[in-house]
C-alpha cells in the first residue's frame, strides 16, 4: 500500500471512530413520539363550528394500522391501538427502515 493510501485508511478510520462515539452521545437525544390514528383537513369555519359529540372523520378505517411518529413529521414504525392495564398503548407490529441520503 502506498503511503496516500495508508493516510486515506486511516482517515476513514478515524472518521469511522468519531461516529461510533457520536452515536453513543445521540442514543441520550430524546424525541417525541406520537401515536396517529388518522388525519383530516377542514376549514377553519368548520373548526370553530365543532362541539362535543361531533365526529371527525378521518383518513383510516377502523382496525387500520396506526403510525408511530417522531418529532412530529417522520414515520417509523406502524402499529396497533392495545389497553395495558386500563390505559391505552401501541404494539409495534411493523419498523420502518427508511434510507439516509
Amino acid at each position: 500500500m502506498t503511503t496516500d493510501a495508508l493516510e486515506e485508511q486511516k482517515i476513514l478510520s478515524d472518521k469511522g471512530d468519531l461516529w461510533v462515539n457520536k452515536s453513543v452521545r445521540l442514543k441520550d437525544v430524546q424525541l417525541m413520539i406520537s401515536a396517529q390514528i388518522g388525519r383530516t383537513k377542514l376549514p377553519i369555519r368548520s373548526v370553530l363550528e365543532l362541539g362535543v359529540g361531533q365526529v371527525i372523520e378521518l383518513d383510516r378505517q377502523v382496525g387500520a394500522p396506526i403510525d408511530i411518529v417522531a418529532n412530529s413529521e417522520v414515520v417509523i414504525a406502524k402499529g396497533e391501538v392495545v389497553e395495558v392495564n386500563g390505559e391505552y398503548g401501541v404494539r409495534i407490529t411493523e419498523v420502518i427502515n427508511a434510507v439516509v441520503e
